[in-house]
């Protein structure tokens, strides 16, 4: 393997799958540990009233089975990977806020009316910002439902581990959750953490990893796997040319 030749994608899946062909366009060796394991949660979902729903991951729709009702409702996606995997669903009216929750929480509040009911957000157990908190400063009855929780991957740990000792190259992180669990995996391993490089889809993404002695840290220039693969492919030339 060439010295700056691999990279972890660290998503679950089967976003990971999508992650790992265009990282293999750009050369690279693509190594997927996701380092959580998704888990549906029983949920009863309660339309009365509701105007339209809100959802912050595709692992959302993936998670609950879809009615005519439920179908029917418009749907606000954070951004247009949960978008598309809503469509792929079965949802028929699906508008991506192409951002973050911050940014799907003011298009919402653009888009509709308290007057017209309320907003239900369908997320999982760990979730970056309070959508329905912003919703609810704006004076619309917001609530939400857990349809999945994510929970630690057992073999993460000593997978991550292991390539951090054996190789050198990229990793790629798509949420906070996700950047706190590779850091619960590697706090004791700073030595080896130089000749890797950190790409994360957002700020949020990397802030409890920056102290800890990565050989770069970089965020996409916009929260979606287009821009985080632009900025991979950005840095990839630039370590071609060193």
């Amino acid at each position: 393997m060439d010295e700056m030749n691999a990279c972890v994608i660290t998503r679950t899946e089967p976003g990971a799958h999508a992650t790992a062909e265009a990282v293999r366009g750009l050369g690279l060796n693509p190594l997927i540990m996701p380092a959580a394991r998704v888990e549906i949660t029983p949920a009863t979902l309660d339309l009365e009233g509701v105007q339209a729903l809100l959802m912050t991951s595709a692992a959302a729709a993936r998670a609950i089975q879809i009615t005519e009702t439920l179908k029917a409702l418009p749907l606000y996606a954070v951004g247009d990977a949960t978008a598309e995997a809503a469509l792929a669903a079965g949802f028929e009216t699906v508008i991506s806020a192409g951002g973050d929750g911050a940014t799907l929480a003011v298009l919402a509040a653009d888009r509709m009316s308290p007057r017209q009911g309320a907003l239900l957000h369908l997320r999982g157990r760990e979730v970056a910002g309070d959508v329905t908190g912003m919703l609810r400063a704006c004076g619309f009855e917001a609530r939400h439902v857990e349809v999945y929780a994510t929970h630690d991957h057992p073999d993460f740990k000593a997978q991550i581990q292991d390539r951090l000792r054996h190789d050198a190259g990229y990793i790629l992180i798509h949420s906070p959750a996700g950047a706190r669990r590779l850091a619960a995996a590697v706090s004791d391993r700073e030595g080896e953490l130089g000749r890797w490089t950190l790409l994360g889809l957002s700020a949020a993404c990397i802030k409890s990893l920056e102290h800890l002695g990565f050989r770069n840290v970089l965020v996409a220039e916009s929260p979606d796997e287009d821009a985080l693969i632009d900025a991979l492919r950005d840095e990839v030339a630039k370590q071609s040319l060193e």
